[in-house]
C-alpha cells in the first residue's frame, strides 16, 4: 500500500505546478479510478489492488449525486480466491478551495457482495450498508479532472448458499482517479 500512495503522491505533486484553467464543475462526469481495496472482518484484513468506476452530476459548486462501483483482484490468501465489489450511490458535499482544488465529503447507501472460493468452496456473502467517502478533485484541463479519494463501506453479509455464519464487514478504498466533466 505504500508504494501506492508514494505513486499518487508523486502523481498529484507533479501535475500541482502546472496552472490550470478555472473550470465549470457543474453538470455531469465520469471516470475510472486504480484502487487499493482492503477487506476487515473481526478476524482478519486483507487487501490487494482493484479498479472502479464512478460517475455523477453536480447540480452546483457545492452539491451533487455521485455513483461508485468498485472490485477488487484476488485478495486471497492460503488456497482461497477472495473478491469484492462494491456499488453505492450518495450525495456529494463540495468544498472548492480555489480555482483548481475542491474537497469533498459523501456519505450514502452500498450494496457490497464478497466471494469466497477454494477447497471445493464457492460461496457469495451479500448485504447492504452505509458508505462514506473523502477525497479532493484536481482540475487538469476545463474538462478533465485527476482524484484522489478514500472511501470507507460497512455493513453485514449474509451467506447466500451454504450454512456460513453472516458478518460484519469493512470495505476500505483508497483510489486515484481521472474522470471527463462534460
Amino acid at each position: 500500500m505504500n508504494k501506492f500512495a508514494l505513486s499518487a503522491v508523486a502523481l498529484l505533486s507533479s501535475l500541482v505546478t502546472t496552472q490550470v484553467l478555472a473550470a465549470d464543475s457543474t453538470g455531469f462526469y465520469i471516470g475510472g479510478a486504480l484502487n487499493q481495496t482492503t477487506l476487515d472482518d473481526s478476524y482478519d484484513s486483507i487487501s490487494g489492488t482493484g479498479l472502479g468506476l464512478y460517475g455523477g452530476y453536480n447540480f452546483n459548486s457545492w452539491f451533487g449525486l455521485e455513483s461508485n462501483l468498485f472490485g477488487s483482484g484476488d485478495l486471497g490468501e492460503q488456497g482461497f480466491d477472495i473478491s469484492v465489489a462494491v456499488f453505492n450511490v450518495t450525495p456529494k458535499f463540495t468544498w472548492q478551495v480555489n480555482e483548481t482544488f475542491g474537497l469533498y465529503a459523501k456519505i450514502g447507501l452500498a450494496s457490497a457482495a464478497v466471494n469466497v472460493s477454494g477447497y471445493g468452496i464457492d460461496e457469495d456473502f451479500t448485504g447492504y450498508g452505509w458508505t462514506f467517502g473523502v477525497g479532493m478533485n484536481m482540475a487538469m484541463t476545463e474538462n478533465l479532472n485527476l482524484r484522489l479519494s478514500y472511501d470507507v463501506t460497512e455493513g453485514e453479509l449474509e451467506a447466500d448458499h451454504y450454512d456460513f455464519d453472516d458478518f460484519d464487514g469493512e470495505i476500505q478504498q483508497l483510489a486515484i482517479g481521472l474522470h471527463y466533466q462534460f
